[in-house]
C-alpha cells in the first residue's frame, strides 16, 4: 500500500510495526498501527506475502480500513520463505496452523533485515526507523534492532494474567521445575500439590494448566524449547505493549512492574482495548467501523437481529482456529434447538473437510432437518461473521466464545456477558478471567473427556438468556464496559500510554538529526 505525499521537511518518528503473521494478532497490531499513526508516528507496517495475498490476506482487512487509516501508514510485504500450508475453506485450521505461522515466521528474519537495510539508508522516506514494535513470538527482531542501534518494544496481544508467568521463566527454570506437570488438579488451588502450583510473585497462585500450553510437558520439546527461549529474549526488549487496559488487570499489571518480575526495568503499558470506543454502541447508521457499506453478511446479520428482542439472542463463535469436532458441532446444535431460544451462529467446518467455501453445504454437518426446525429463532453464518457488530446489537444477550483474547475483549468492551469454552492457550486463564474474577460469564460442565453435552448446552443457554443471573451478569458486563470506554477515551489509563509512547519516539527521531 503507498502512503500518501507527506512534508519531507518535518522531523518524523518512524516505527516499524511486525506481527505473528496469525489472524488473532495481526488485527490487533493493525489496530495498534492505526492509532500510533493517528498519534503522528509514521507505520511501516510488515507482514509476510502470503499474509497479503494469499486466500487467507489481511489485504481485505486493510481494505476495508482504508478510509481510516492515516497517511503515514504503509503496508510492506516481505518474501515468503514457504509455501502455503493447506487451507481448509480458505481460513486458519486448528492449532496446527499456528505452530506452522510460528515456525514459518523464523524464517523471515532475513528479508526483515533486507527490509530495514532499505528503510535504515540516509536517504529512505520518511527517515530511519527509531523502533521496531514486534509480536513476542518474532524474538530474533531483538538481534535485528541491536544490528542497527535502535530500540524493540514487544506487542503482546492477549492479557497480562497469561504474561506473568512468563516474566518469570527464568526463575521456574533456574528452580529445574520447566516443563511443567500438566497432571489434574482440582480447582480449588488450595487443594492442589504444590508441583502442581506456580506461585509468581505479588500474583494469586496459579495452577500449571491454567499457565501458557507451551510451558507444560505434554508439548514436545522442539515446540517448547524455542517457546521458552523466545520468552526469556523478552528480558532484552524495551518494553512490552499489552493489549488491555490498567482497570481490568491491575494486579499483573503491578506484578510486571515490579523489579522480581521485570529486573530489567521494561516499560510495562497497556494500550488496549484497541479499537475505538466508538465501536462499543451499536449504531445501525454506521454499522461498521470507518466505513459506510456493509459486506453482504453484514446486511444479513442486522436485519436478522433487528428483528429480534432485546437481549434475546445467544452469539456463538469459536474463533479462526478451534474446530469442534463433527461430533461437538451437532450436540451443541440439539442443545440449541432444545433451549427454545434465539442463537447467532458463525460455523465453521470442523477439521478435515477441504473444499472451496462457496461450494461447501451446512447441512452436511448440521443433524437432519435442523435448519427447518429452528426456522426464523436460528441464522448461521458460515466461516465468518461481523463480531463487533453482533456484540454491539442491543438483540444480543450472551456470547458463546471460546476465549480467545481478541473475544474476550470485544465481550468486556461491548458489556455481552459470556459462555465461556475454553480450548488451548491463554484460553484458559481468559475464561477464568470472566468467570471467576469479573463474575461476567458461565462455563458449561464437560465430561472428563472434555466433550460438551447438548443437555448442558441448553441449561447455559436458558440461563444466560431468560434466569436472573444472567440479567445480573449483563449488568455486570456494561460496568466493564463503562470502565473501558474510559481507558481509551482522552486521558484515560490506555490513551495516556500511548501518548507516552509516542512521545518517546519522537524524543528519539529529533536526537538523531
Amino acid at each position: 500500500m503507498e502512503s500518501k505525499e507527506m512534508s519531507s521537511k518535518a522531523v518524523v518518528a518512524h516505527a516499524v510495526i511486525a506481527p505473528l503473521p496469525c489472524h488473532g494478532h495481526i488485527l490487533p497490531a493493525l489496530s495498534l498501527a492505526r492509532i500510533l499513526a493517528t498519534k503522528g508516528l509514521y507505520i511501516t507496517f510488515v507482514l509476510s506475502q502470503h499474509r497479503i495475498t494469499g486466500p487467507r490476506s489481511a489485504a481485505s482487512h486493510i481494505s476495508s480500513l482504508e478510509n481510516s487509516l492515516p497517511a503515514s501508514f504503509r503496508l510492506i510485504a516481505i518474501s515468503d520463505p514457504l509455501p502455503s500450508p493447506d487451507l481448509v475453506c480458505g481460513v486458519d485450521e486448528g492449532l496446527d496452523s499456528v505452530v506452522t505461522e510460528i515456525e514459518r515466521s523464523q524464517l523471515m528474519q532475513q528479508p526483515f533485515e533486507r527490509l530495514m537495510d532499505e528503510l535504515m539508508a540516509a536517504d529512505a522516506f520518511p527517515g530511519a526507523p527509531v523502533c521496531i514494535l514486534s509480536d513476542a513470538w518474532l524474538s530474533w527482531t531483538q538481534e535485528t534492532a541491536d544490528k542497527f542501534h535502535i530500540l524493540r518494544y514487544v506487542f503482546y496481544p492477549s492479557q497480562p494474567r497469561v504474561l506473568a508467568p512468563l516474566f518469570y521463566l527464568r526463575v521456574l527454570q533456574a528452580q529445574g521445575r520447566l516443563p511443567l506437570k500438566a497432571s489434574p488438579a482440582p480447582d480449588d488451588v488450595e487443594a492442589c500439590d504444590e508441583e502442581l502450583l506456580v506461585r509468581v510473585p505479588n500474583m494469586p497462585p496459579l495452577r500449571n494448566l491454567d499457565c501458557h500450553g507451551g510451558l507444560l510437558e505434554t508439548f514436545t520439546e522442539s515446540i517448547r524449547n524455542p517457546f521458552i527461549s523466545i520468552w526469556m529474549a523478552v528480558h532484552k526488549a524495551a518494553g512490552v505493549l499489552i493489549n488491555s487496559f490498567y482497570e481490568l488487570d491491575t494486579l499483573p499489571i503491578d506484578a510486571l512492574r515490579n523489579p522480581t518480575l521485570n529486573p530489567s526495568n521494561l516499560d510495562i503499558l497497556t494500550v488496549g482495548p484497541l479499537h475505538s470506543s466508538a465501536t462499543f454502541v451499536y449504531s445501525a447508521s454506521e454499522a461498521t467501523e470507518g466505513r459506510n457499506v456493509v459486506s453482504q453478511e453484514e446486511k444479513q446479520c442486522l436485519q436478522w437481529l433487528d428483528s429480534q428482542s432485546a437481549s434475546s439472542v445467544l452469539y456463538i463463535s469459536f474463533g479462526t482456529i478451534s474446530l469442534p469436532s463433527l461430533v461437538q458441532i451437532h450436540a451443541i446444535a440439539l442443545g440449541l434447538e432444545a433451549s427454545e431460544q434465539s442463537f447467532l451462529w458463525m460455523l465453521r467446518p470442523p477439521a478435515g473437510i477441504v473444499c472451496p467455501l462457496e461450494e461447501f453445504d451446512v447441512c452436511t454437518i448440521l443433524p437432519d432437518g435442523f435448519l427447518s426446525r429452528i426456522q426464523k429463532r436460528g441464522l448461521i453464518i458460515l466461516n465468518w461473521a461481523p463480531q463487533k457488530l453482533i456484540l454491539s446489537h442491543p438483540s444480543t444477550g450472551a456470547f458463546f466464545t471460546h476465549c480467545g483474547w481478541n473475544s474476550t475483549l470485544e465481550s468486556i468492551c461491548m458489556g455481552v456477558p459470556t459462555v465461556a469454552f475454553p480450548q488451548f492457550a491463554d484460553q484458559r486463564m481468559n475464561c477464568d478471567l470472566l468467570v471467576k474474577q469479573l463474575k461476567v460469564g458461565v462455563e458449561p460442565h464437560r465430561r472428563d473427556d472434555d466433550f460438551l453435552e447438548s443437555a448442558e448446552v441448553e441449561r447455559v443457554t436458558r440461563l444466560m438468556l431468560t434466569s436472573k443471573e444472567g440479567i445480573e451478569m449483563r449488568s455486570r458486563a456494561k460496568q466493564c464496559s463503562t470502565a473501558a470506554v474510559k481507558a481509551v477515551a482522552k486521558g484515560g489509563s490506555s490513551d495516556r500510554n500511548l501518548e507516552a509512547f509516542v512521545i518517546k519516539m519522537k524524543q528519539l527521531a529529533s536526537k538523531d538529526l
